[in-house]
């Protein structure tokens, strides 16, 4: 059933300061927020003494592998797991058979999405080369991207030499296009048997070195470009220089090789686990506000023994907000700040102003939390067979309830259930 008002008591994150408040959704927006209202609703939530009510996350940057011939998942199946834990509106990248890199395949994939996704999928345009760009652009693509400049799973390098012309495609008030900044040429194609020879292969100067060079085109080509899953303080510093955005995942946040048994395929990721120097900078860019976003990269894979069998890749969409307010809680993020990484940022971004703030006038996209430690469980989010690293981890910030528009989820019974639960109206 779908709650048409709905009525929220309790404390609530709003312009960055926790606040007493009830707020009033309608069809689906907010449309009052004071504190007392008086008014009635089909489904009232009273907070309880330790949960607090955020805005439900956006994640910039997942995969859900729909369409592909060879993976087991899809829209379905990835944003359930992402309503489970509190997520609302994710961007879907272009790595897909057929990548979205006309505007029929593009229009294919939105029709997709909204027939199979629990949550909103923002679609991102796969640029293949300038034709393709300007193409996209013109169907009204606002996002493009990831753009790979090394190889990884499912997604060849687009050439840096084709480059400057897709950047003239592009301009200040054009699409956000997403980059993956590794460097092909300063890639090795050996096989890796471990985590130290997988980084021996994709070594920090490829990173470094595509993003110096992406700063150089941004500087003669004005363009919203934007760079995922950095791994190095050294990256964030050339970014910030060129005022190029970038976000960075839980997973380089969390772990690096010193960090966990280096045999373990769970951990081959692309940009792989750097050492713990490079975690800790990271970290301390963080902290700074210099980075703009946190984004899971969200990548399934079903787990395999073999490392060099092992694709590159891991989940994580499902725990986006324990990890930033485990960020808060742990390492000295304010929570305006913490929050703001997953929510008002990112839509600023991808220029939703109806997204990413508890304020009347916004879409009622709201995630209540319970406010303390709790131990992540793979088998809650479906996640027992594939390449979950976060499984017996420690965060902070519990997903209990999400309001997304006029459905209500009790999201723990969600999880207990493995399906989404919705609160019943009066």
């Amino acid at each position: 059933m779908l709650a048409l008002r709905v009525l929220l008591k309790g404390k609530i994150l709003i312009g960055g300061r926790v606040r007493e408040r009830e707020v009033l959704a309608e069809d689906g927006w907010i449309v009052k927020i004071g504190k007392r209202l008086n008014e009635e609703a089909d489904l009232t939530l009273e907070l309880g003494k330790r949960e607090l009510a955020v805005p439900a996350p956006i994640d910039l940057h997942v995969h859900c592998r729909d369409p592909h011939p060879d993976y087991p998942f899809g829209f379905k199946t990835e944003t359930r797991r992402f309503l489970l834990g509190g997520v609302a509106t994710v961007v879907d990248m272009p790595n897909t058979r057929p990548a979205p890199t006309t505007p029929e395949t593009y229009y294919e994939k939105e029709e997709l999405a909204r027939e199979n996704a629990e949550i909103e999928v923002i679609v991102a345009g796969g640029v293949r080369d300038s034709q393709c760009t300007k193409e996209l652009v013109e169907a009204g693509a606002y996002v493009l991207g990831e753009v790979f400049l090394a190889t990884s799973t499912d997604a060849p390098a687009v050439p840096w030499s084709t480059l400057p012309e897709i950047f003239r495609e592009l301009s200040p008030d054009g699409p956000l296009t997403i980059f993956h900044p590794e460097l092909d040429e300063l890639v090795a194609e050996r096989p890796a048997r471990n985590l130290y020879e997988h980084l021996k292969n994709r070594p920090p100067e490829a990173e470094t070195t595509a993003v110096g060079l992406l700063a150089g085109l941004k500087v003669r080509y004005p363009s919203r470009i934007h760079l995922s899953h950095v791994t190095l303080p050294e990256s964030v510093k050339i970014a910030k220089g060129a005022d190029i955005t970038v976000d960075v995942t839980p997973h380089h946040l969390f772990f690096d090789v010193l960090r966990v048994d280096p045999e373990d395929p769970v951990f081959k990721v692309n940009p792989p686990l750097r050492g713990r120097h490079h975690r800790l900078g990271l970290l301390r860019a963080v902290r700074r506000g210099d980075v703009d976003v946190l984004a899971s990269d969200h990548a399934p894979h079903i787990l395999e023994d073999e490392f060099e069998d092992v694709p590159s890749g891991v989940t994580g969409g499902e725990i986006i907000l324990p990890a930033a307010l485990t960020l808060h809680r742990r390492f000295g993020l304010s929570l305006r700040d913490a929050v703001a990484m997953i929510t008002c940022r990112p839509a600023k971004l991808l220029g939703r102003d109806d997204l990413g703030e508890v304020a009347v006038g916004k879409r009622a996209r709201i995630t209540v939390v319970r406010m303390r430690e709790f131990v992540v469980r793979a088998e809650e989010f479906g996640e027992e067979d594939r390449k979950f690293p976060y499984d017996g981890m420690r965060m902070f910030g519990e997903p209990v309830k999400l309001i997304d528009g006029t459905k209500v989820y009790d999201l723990k019974e969600s999880r207990r259930e493995g399906k989404p639960v919705i609160l019943e109206g009066e």
